[in-house]
């Protein structure tokens, strides 16, 4: 069986130079058509059929599967009684794919190239067994390379995010440990031999858990490595940051640390920065390049693309998740008011700015409980404003894209629906609009957890809940305030408990997004602003005592209540909103909620 032992490309012994790759005499040369093939003798008979990848014929008997698909690459696994094979199909869909290749080597060749430059330095990677290349008139055009499967692993962004939390309390944190020890080590090993991943992210790197709990990992994807003759430490910060980036939201400080020191004991530079300065310089690094990608992911909700479509039919247009079945977008662009009157609609809100039902939708091919809500305009006037800022339906569809982005709970929105006007501004006059978001189920507001089953709880079930609640409501918005985001109309009645509240871990999402906007970075007004909010929405629920506000602002606190976070002139700033806030509603005469 194949194994993460670095593999060879052609003959040669890993003591002597670096062998060539693709050539006689460990590879065979063939050509049908316009398409020439160096295929590895070992596989010639298992791979090609007249000079061909049988890629249709495997796909007949079963034997073939996509992997990945997009515009530049097809990603299939092709399983053969000689073992498993992957098979990059690299295209050329543009002018710029071409000249890319007419002045550079294919993107196959490069790659085995590289795999044979990390085997000189023992670092596990692909095992090349084929490679092809279409040329006309002398200029390449698509290229194929067929590699070994890597048995038994799988990629390091599933294990950390699916396969690791499964896995008992002492075992995690061994293989949080080792793991951070072993990535520091590949991580090391590159930079040393000046190596750059340029993509550098868990879904490149493949990971095997050995009988013994060690672990093994492997480099994927090398189109995007890069040899450079000396990294210098701006490099090295800047690549680090680039795969501190997946960490820094699902890994707590000590692991990333223990990560660091690890690296700079494999590297051995003398003019190696202190950890605590290098740490300190990729952490900006980090949330410097996480708020320009959190961004261009934030752009993609208002485009065609491979995870949103947009139409536009009979005066009405929609914007709508890929996971939404075309009969759905059909049936909405028909009719967006239909959908209130069908008999399995429940309204749950009428008033004067808006409409909330449930109902059901086809997402992904099933049936599928979902919100449907129907903005009215608040002022008579109010599609002029909207040429002039973002509708509040607008606001919505864009928030929930902004949280997505930074990976803060939401129920997953499915359109955005307006009903234009006619003419050439016809898509800004806005009128109603519509919002489709993901039924949470099972779930219960804040609010109404608060007042139906707290108030009926007995005193110590109440209790040990609202210290529950109280630590989770600060890790949200903690998270939430770190991330660059706020929501002026923070209050329990707009937070979701999702599944059971009285699970070991509380879930909790936020809803009614209209309010909730990026601004880098965050300003303490707002801040202060969305405290002042919470506690006032949290100020009726029973057997909520100030120690507990004080608890929430502890857990809020990055430092907890250290001398540092001025704690004591936190709580001042935020009672004097506090108690402007009541005044003011006093005075217009509006309830408080």
């Amino acid at each position: 069986m194949p194994d993460l032992e670095p593999s060879r490309l052609s003959s040669g012994t890993e003591s002597g130079p670096r062998p060539c790759v693709f050539e006689p005499p460990a590879w065979n040369w063939s050509k049908s058509d316009d398409t020439g093939w160096w295929v590895r003798a070992d596989w010639a008979k298992a791979l090609l059929r007249d000079g061909q990848l049988p890629l249709d014929e495997w796909k007949r008997t079963g034997r073939l599967t996509t992997v990945k698909r997009g515009p530049h690459r097809v990603v299939y696994r092709a399983d053969l009684p000689e073992g498993s094979v992957y098979v990059k199909h690299f295209l050329v869909p543009n002018l710029r794919a071409k000249a890319r290749q007419w002045f550079r080597s294919g993107k196959g060749r490069n790659e085995g190239r590289r795999a044979a430059k990390l085997e000189a330095i023992g670092v596990p990677t692909i095992t090349p067994v084929a490679l092809g290349e279409r040329r006309v008139n002398n200029f390449l055009l698509e290229n194929f390379l067929v590699t070994k499967e890597i048995a038994n692993t799988l990629p390091l962004d599933e294990f950390v995010e699916r396969r690791l939390p499964l896995m008992p309390l002492d075992r995690q944190g061994r293989l949080r440990r080792d793991l951070a020890r072993v990535l520091a080590d590949l991580t090391a090993r590159l930079h040393d031999a000046g190596f750059v991943h340029q993509d550098f992210h868990p879904g490149n790197l493949l990971i095997r858990i050995e009988p013994d709990d060690s672990l093994r990992l492997a480099v994927i994807d090398l189109d995007a490595l890069r040899v450079t003759r000396r990294l210098s430490w701006s490099d090295v910060r800047e690549n680090l940051a680039l795969l501190n980036h997946y960490f820094w939201i699902r890994c707590n400080r000590s692991d990333r640390y223990r990560f660091l020191h690890a690296y700079l004991k494999a590297r051995r530079e003398p003019t190696a920065p202190g950890t605590r300065n290098l740490s300190r310089d990729i952490e900006r690094s980090t949330r410097a390049w996480a708020e320009r990608l959190w961004r261009r992911w934030g752009r993609r909700c208002w485009s065609r693309n491979k995870y949103f479509t947009t139409e536009q039919r009979h005066g009405v247009r929609i914007v709508a998740s890929r996971s939404l079945d075309s009969s759905s977008i059909d049936q909405i662009l028909h009719d967006p008011e239909g959908v209130f009157y069908r008999n399995d609609t429940i309204v749950l809100k009428d008033s004067r700015t808006a409409i909330v039902a449930e109902t059901t939708l086809m997402v992904k091919g099933r049936p599928t409980r979902v919100i449907y809500k129907r903005f009215n305009p608040k002022k008579p006037l109010e599609f002029v404003l909207n040429l002039l800022r973002p509708s509040r339906a607008g606001r919505a569809w864009q928030a929930g894209q902004h949280l997505k982005s930074r990976g803060l709970p939401t129920p997953e929105n499915l359109a955005y629906v307006v009903k234009t006007g006619w003419g050439p501004l016809g898509r800004w006059l806005t009128g109603r609009a519509y919002l489709v978001s993901i039924k949470a189920e099972p779930s219960i507001t804040l609010g109404d957890y608060a007042k139906t089953v707290l108030a009926e709880a007995t005193c110590e079930i109440r209790r040990r809940q609202i210290e529950r609640l109280t630590l989770a409501l600060a890790r949200l918005l903690r998270v939430l305030h770190e991330r660059s985001m706020s929501d002026r109309d923070l209050k329990a009645a707009n937070i979701l408990i999702v599944g059971d509240p009285e699970a070991e871990s509380i879930e909790l999402t936020l809803i009614d997004l209209v309010g909730v906007q990026l601004l880098h970075p965050l300003p303490q007004g707002r801040q202060l602003q969305n405290l002042a909010r919470l506690q006032i929405s949290l100020s009726d629920v029973s057997g909520r005592t100030r120690t507990d506000a004080l608890r929430f602002l502890r857990a809020y606190l990055p430092w907890g209540l250290s001398a540092r976070n001025d704690w004591k002139g936190l709580w001042r700033k935020v009672a004097r909103l506090i108690d402007s806030k009541e005044e003011r509603n006093r005075r217009r005469g509006r309830p408080l909620s």
